[in-house]
């Protein structure tokens, strides 16, 4: 079983409810629901007024229920063509008991669905490596990010490119998914795109691979101060934090800015590592739930820690981890949280390996407390220092508050004036 603080869940595992599986989990959460007892009737209509007929079957053990709805709609459905496969039927069964508990962060995948899944979790995944959004003006799609040392990036393809066509079909008009399907295919093949840039239009040749997204970014400002952000606690998060802040001390920075605005989670060993580095010998975060037979206080030893000043950036999208990390800082006193109250997500999922190639379980398991004992479930964690973001620029992300609108970024010019004194 593998531990995970995050919130992001909730709205990717809604979203593939109705994805890929025709509304198959919906039937069959239908027909398992209205099932009472050992008998299971099934209706088959004959028209007019001649009513229906019963096909009585009898004794099946609930256990077995889904099997012999399978087998029956099988032997007994008229429109056999257009049945998925019967691997499809039990996934969606599978996905409509997850759902039928009503946790927004559970969910059922297949050993390949896991797989992927986790993948792009940690930021691997096949592809050309970017950040897409429509362009306003309708001539096809912008590139928000194009990750360093990665496909798209080694080809050429720069942020704020606009990416016109790919093999030679135009995006104008296209929807988001309809130009970023275009953009994907096989590994190891080429997409040829058209880019407009500035007053240029370039034709460059991508090769789709392997695509891997570093979790942290940092920088070096005025004023002798380092900016590290941690955009997600999955992937290369901890080794990524530990190389950039050595980088960063040897360079001679006298403080620091953590920025975990909008990060919203990620593995408990991965934020328990990376506040370990920061943090003395103190108590992190205490778990209790399903998982663990009494309460489990998680600390941080006295062999690394932080010696400059730093401030912490936080937002209404920092969650679970993020939160973790967060209330370590405040209740340590180690630092002071700069921003807006945080997200509120106070639970962790678990993934239960479900064995002999049958997949995996997420489930919600356990809660967590901050080192005071507060329970932050549905309330976050409120600020030491309270600084929003002009209206125009609330939600985005650290990565295009640095690079594309740093002036207007409230909250970092105020976490500087703290560091500096002025």
């Amino acid at each position: 079983m593998d531990e995970y603080i995050g919130y992001e869940n909730a709205e990717k595992s809604n979203k593939k409810q109705g994805s890929g599986i025709k509304g198959y989990q919906v039937f069959l959460l239908m027909l398992v629901s209205a099932v009472i007892g050992v008998a299971i009737c099934l209706a088959v209509l004959i028209g007019g007024n001649s009513g229906f007929r019963l096909i009585r079957l009898q004794g099946e053990d609930k256990s077995a229920l889904v099997s012999m709805i399978v087998d029956r709609i099988e032997k007994y459905y008229y429109f056999q063509d257009e049945l998925p496969s019967e691997d499809e039927m039990f996934t969606a069964a599978a996905k409509g008991v997850v759902y039928s508990i009503n946790d927004p962060y559970a969910d059922f995948f297949t050993d390949s669905g896991y797989n992927d899944y986790r993948n792009e979790l940690n930021g691997n995944y096949k592809g050309i490596g970017v950040t897409i959004a429509l362009d306003p003006e309708g001539r096809g799609i912008v590139v928000l990010r194009a990750y360093v040392d990665n496909p798209a990036y080694n080809a050429g393809l720069r942020d704020r490119d606009i990416i016109i066509s790919a093999n030679g079909e135009s995006f104008a008009g296209l929807d988001l998914d309809t130009c970023s399907g275009k953009l994907k295919g096989e590994d190891g093949s080429v997409v040829t795109v058209e880019v407009i840039r500035g007053e240029e239009t370039l034709t460059l040749d991508i090769t789709r691979g392997d695509v891997t997204v570093s979790r942290v970014f940092s920088e070096r400002l005025d004023n002798n101060i380092g900016y590290i952000c941690i955009e997600e606690f999955t992937g290369d998060a901890e080794t990524a934090f530990d190389a950039q802040l050595d980088a960063l001390l040897e360079s001679g920075i006298t403080s620091l800015i953590i920025d975990l605005r909008n990060n919203p989670g990620g593995s408990l060993s991965t934020v328990l590592g990376i506040a370990d580095r920061v943090l003395g010998d103190c108590v992190i975060t205490t778990l209790e739930g399903k998982t663990y037979t009494t309460p489990e206080v998680y600390r941080s030893t006295d062999e690394e820690k932080l010696e400059i000043p730093f401030i912490v950036l936080v937002n209404g999208m920092s969650a679970s981890a993020s939160e973790v990390f967060s209330g370590a800082i405040q209740d340590n006193g180690a630092a002071p949280l700069l921003g807006e109250n945080t997200f509120g997500k106070g639970i962790v999922q678990t993934y239960i390996d479900l064995g002999k190639d049958l997949g995996y379980l997420k489930l919600t398991t356990d809660v967590y407390f901050t080192p005071n004992g507060s329970m932050i479930h549905g309330k976050g964690l409120a600020p030491d220092i309270e600084v929003e973001l002009p209206e125009e620029y609330q939600g985005q992300a650290p990565y295009y508050m640095m690079n594309y609108y740093r002036e207007y970024d409230t909250q970092l010019a105020a976490a500087i004036e703290y560091l500096t004194g002025k």
